[in-house]
């Protein structure tokens, strides 16, 4: 049986899963990694201030200053933090097969920032969010 390894992943989490197979030849997944950025859905004002929200000025307690694409900024940092992530697990981790899976909305981005030789790595690509998909379910979804 040839190695596969699948990947999840969302701008939160990032799982690696090896395929195992038991006496009987049935599939199952083993977690090799996972790790969660809860920075991700921060407010602005945990980010950048000492007091929620409030900023201490000569005048007193003022408000939260503006935004200045911080959404967009953080999603680009995530993206590429989880592009570096993927690529670093697939030449760490050897294998015949990869299976990769992200929301629509990232996937395409993820994918685009990996080398060449890495895309055409990955076997099946989907556009779901698989990350809070229970792990004896995940397989499932590429075997359709």
């Amino acid at each position: 049986m040839s190695s596969k390894l699948v990947i999840v992943a969302d701008l939160q989490h990032f799982k690696l899963f090896r395929v195992k197979a038991d006496p009987m030849n049935r599939e199952s997944l083993e977690c090799l990694l996972s790790s969660d950025s809860l920075d991700i859905h921060q407010k602005p004002s945990e980010k950048l201030s000492d007091r929620l929200g409030h900023c201490e000025t000569a005048w007193g307690v003022q408000g939260g200053g503006e935004n200045h694409n911080m959404a967009e900024e953080e999603e680009r940092k995530r993206l590429h933090e989880l592009s570096k992530q993927i690529s670093e697990a697939l030449q760490k981790y050897p294998h015949e097969l990869c299976y990769f899976a992200a929301p629509k909305t990232i996937n395409h981005k993820i994918v685009e920032a990996l080398t060449p030789a890495l895309q055409k790595n990955i076997t099946i690509n989907l556009a779901l969010d698989l990350t809070k998909t229970p792990t004896d379910e995940i397989l499932g979804h590429f075997a359709k």
